[in-house]
């Protein structure tokens, strides 16, 4: 269906982000983290046929459940329509946002694009100055957006200092990713069936111990584990810590 006939059928997004049960998991580090679902792949430019079929959004947790396709759906197909009134909810749910974190003194973190590769830098920009005291950050497979933000660069200005990214590593962009990795930029590998202490000569970090990304430090893998379907997967977007599939480029080390 086009994005009218969502919202005619549908009806309007009841909210914009959601929490999730790993985004759950940075409140132990003191983060209050909220997520921004939307439909899987139509805002993904560099989506390969594996991360769509394993993808969390449609394979994992509660995102499978009819009612949360509906509403990733729904908040698509608005933004699609009219940015103007998406953006305008957005914002009414940052300040409430940043005024719950306030109260529990944690700090408040949002992932954009939850199931997306938006380049919120680039379109909406505004947002992270007007929200100057909440961390943005996000996973991405534009490796041009990762390398601007490792050189604090967007265009002739200067990246916004509250947004972090993690280039995610796919069947398809190993190479460019092990040279990101090598430059100092941080890297997201999804493995199983165990997450490695350390692979290919660099250390692995946990990341299903929290979501809170921009906590990090630089040069690292951040390991997460295969949930649901992807288990099964032996494209090479898996990285396979066991002897029988390893990764394309090798094993784990």
């Amino acid at each position: 269906m086009k994005p009218q006939e969502i919202l005619s059928e549908l009806g309007p997004p009841r909210q914009l982000l959601s929490s999730s049960a790993k985004a759950d998991k940075s409140r132990k580090v003191g983060v209050l983290s909220k997520v921004l679902y939307l439909t899987s792949g139509v805002f993904c430019p560099c989506a390969t046929e594996s991360c769509l079929r394993v993808c969390l959004g449609h394979t994992s947790g509660r995102m499978v459940l009819p009612t949360s396709a509906a509403a990733r759906d729904r908040r698509t197909a608005l933004y699609a329509v009219d940015q103007e009134h998406f953006l305008h909810l957005l914002r009414a749910e940052l300040h409430f946002l940043r005024a719950e974190a306030r109260a529990l003194e944690m700090v408040p973190a949002v992932r954009l694009n939850g199931t997306s590769d938006i380049p919120w830098e680039q379109l909406h920009g505004e947002l992270f100055a007007e929200f100057a005291d909440v961390r943005f950050y996000d996973y991405t497979k534009l490796l041009p957006r990762a390398k601007a933000f490792t050189a604090g660069r967007l265009g002739d200005g200067r990246w916004p200092a509250n947004y972090h990214l993690t280039l995610s590593v796919s069947e398809q962009n190993q190479a460019e990713a092990e040279a990101y990795l090598r430059s100092g930029g941080n890297i997201a590998a999804v493995f199983w069936p165990e997450i490695p202490d350390r692979w290919r000569g660099y250390e692995v970090i946990d990341g299903d111990y929290h979501d809170a990304r921009f906590l990090d430090g630089q040069g690292c893998i951040i390991g997460l584990s295969a949930k649901g379907i992807a288990r099964e997967d032996l494209s090479g977007f898996v990285v396979r810590t066991d002897a029988s599939a390893p990764w394309k480029h090798g094993s784990a080390a």
